[in-house]
């Protein structure tokens, strides 16, 4: 478990390295599976249910202000 500071440290770096992570992806497929891995490993720190739900708003936020769609599933 994690304090809150550091969540939000986590979380600032995950937005921070998104577009550069996407410019530099040579295999556009592979983002999705590394982002779940990634906001994965943040989702476990939280302390309990209601911070799990902030860190979830807080990486759909950061998807969102980075233009990224999670494609449907066929």
């Amino acid at each position: 478990m994690a304090l809150r500071i550091e969540l939000e440290s986590a979380l600032d770096a995950l937005a921070a390295m998104l577009p550069v992570w996407r410019e530099k992806l040579r295999e556009p497929d592979a983002f999705w599976p590394q982002f779940d891995a990634l906001s994965a490993q943040i989702l476990t720190r939280a302390r309990d249910d209601r911070e799990r739900a902030a860190v979830r708003a807080r990486l759909d936020a950061l998807l969102d202000a980075a233009g990224c769609v999670r494609p449907e599933r066929r």
